[in-house]
């Protein structure tokens, strides 16, 4: 006996979907096969049905259409449309996800679908349950890492990268204005180098500056010599903090950070320069300068121990 189908209209009412959202679906994440009619129209079965129902289900308790799909794959679909297969084994689940990777896995997957307010609920919730250095370090930054490697792999493009990043930069920032210094708390000016185009380790050592009660002083990409030498005679910082993302980077800055030794050793400024970034494996002191530091780590490691040297 032949099953009843539906047309794509049908299914869009039964539903609540729209007709466009239900191709989206389908093609997107091949989550049904539909049958055609004579006229060559999408045909629905029942089970097909049942599916989107299910699926829009979760996407309105909020999760993110690219996970749902994922939970759907893995088995959760109606149970009360499949017959059990006595003889089959039960299948395994695969080893429970720490917090953070499930985290990880469903930012990743808001991500992918360009889903800036699921991604933002997702870090609200986030913040509001775990402290900072768990959300920044084991959550955002890790998933923008595997965004990346996704990207290497061929499993997504471009844009997909930058959306992600865009949104841990503004979300940085944001994290950033929830902190208000104490009045003559001391001040860091931080800048980074035309090759980091997103700001990201600088704005993440800011977000820890603030929390260990210093004051940023942020000057996004850095500035001419001319201009940063006089923002550091006018300002009188406490601790100048530059974010290099390569070796190389560091060593086209080394003329400019051999002037800004100059000029504190000329004014007996009471300001230490510090140089941060990935590549950086051990503290030490930039060659041929007395006040301008390499320091190793990443976020609140280094934050603090840049606070106790300023501080001593």
């Amino acid at each position: 006996m032949n099953k009843r189908l539906f047309t794509i209209k049908e299914v869009s009412l039964r539903t609540g979907l729209s007709t466009q959202l239900l191709r989206k679906w389908e093609e997107r994440y091949g989550v049904v096969s539909p049958s055609r009619f004579p006229n060559g129209y999408r045909g629905y079965t029942k089970e097909h049905v049942e599916t989107f129902l299910w699926l829009k289900s979760r996407v309105d308790a909020g999760v993110p259409i690219g996970l749902a799909v994922q939970d759907f794959l893995a088995g959760g679909i109606p149970s009360q449309q499949r017959e059990p297969e006595p003889a089959a084994a039960p299948a395994r689940r695969p080893a429970a996800m720490t917090e953070a990777e499930e985290f990880r896995r469903r930012l990743i997957a808001a991500w992918l679908e360009l889903d800036d307010a699921a991604a933002a609920r997702l870090f609200d919730r986030l913040a509001g349950l775990h402290r900072l250095e768990f959300v920044l370090t084991q959550v955002l930054l890790p998933a923008l890492a595997e965004l990346g490697d996704m990207r290497q792999r061929g499993e997504t493009s471009d844009y997909h990268e930058l959306y992600g990043i865009l949104f841990a930069r503004d979300r940085l920032l944001s994290t950033q204005q929830l902190f208000e210094p104490e009045p003559g708390a001391p001040c860091v000016v931080t800048t980074v180098s035309s090759y980091d185009r997103h700001e990201l380790e600088s704005l993440l050592f800011g977000c820890f500056a603030m929390q260990a009660g210093l004051r940023v002083v942020r000057l996004g990409h850095v500035p001419s010599e001319k201009a940063l030498l006089e923002c550091l005679r006018l300002q009188r910082p406490k601790a100048l903090v530059l974010s290099s993302p390569t070796q190389q980077a560091h060593l086209e800055w080394l003329p400019l950070l051999a002037a800004i030794d100059r000029d504190i050793a000329s004014r007996h400024a009471d300001t230490r320069a510090f140089v941060i970034g990935g590549f950086i494996k051990e503290d030490a002191v930039v060659p041929g300068t007395r006040n301008v530091y390499m320091s190793a780590g990443q976020g609140r490691e280094v934050a603090l121990k840049i606070k106790s040297m300023i501080m001593a």
